[in-house]
């Protein structure tokens, strides 16, 4: 099985801004997870067979020109001792709005409709809601659920009250991009592959 995600990526002047959080995070902890990925906001992660098959989903759709919608980088945030990386996981919340909701949907369901997804993980998930939604679509948040953001990293080994997170849950970015494509991404530890884009959203 492969893992690949579907990726937002952002405007210069908003990447910047995350790529200058990155690093003051290294200098100040030293590598982290999710410091080395690429700026985004990931509107799902898929287990499947074949990139191919995924390819062949998207490469015969008709090529549509649909308006760019606007992505609205927010304020900070943290999930303390996030169960899925054992650290505290900081972010910037991205405003979620019908159209970005839609989008998500629309691609996650498309996908499942096409192609086998692996769905064999529902174990890992103790929350009714998020078993529910990796049973269904292979990614556990989707809907009401999911809280769209760019993450700056993962910090290990500091307490939930440490000053640097005080610091950083003061910070705003409050910035606006308008975006066209979804990116498709190979996932393999830390390596991210890019596969291909599509701009009909």
């Amino acid at each position: 099985m492969v893992k690949i995600a579907a990726f937002i990526e952002f405007d210069k002047k908003i990447t910047k801004k995350i790529l200058y959080q990155k690093r003051i995070v290294k200098k100040n902890f030293g590598d982290q997870l999710y410091l080395n990925h690429p700026v985004h906001l990931t509107l799902f992660t898929l287990k499947i067979k074949k990139i191919s098959e995924l390819k062949r989903i998207y490469q015969n759709q008709k090529k549509k020109l649909n308006k760019p919608f606007s992505v609205n980088v927010t304020s900070s945030d943290v999930f303390i001792n996030d169960p899925l990386t054992g650290g505290h996981t900081i972010f910037y919340k991205i405003k979620k709005n019908k159209k970005i909701s839609k989008v998500q949907l629309k691609h996650i369901k498309k996908i499942n409709n096409n192609i086998q997804v692996l769905k064999n993980e529902a174990k890992l998930f103790k929350i009714a809601v998020l078993k529910k939604n990796y049973k269904k679509y292979g990614f556990p948040f989707v809907g009401k659920i999911w809280i769209p953001h760019t993450t700056i990293a993962s910090i290990k080994n500091i307490e939930p009250n440490h000053r640097f997170l005080d610091k950083f849950l003061k910070s705003k970015l409050n910035l606006k991009c308008f975006v066209s494509a979804i990116k498709f991404y190979k996932i393999s530890k830390n390596k991210h592959d890019f596969l291909f884009s599509i701009k009909n959203i």
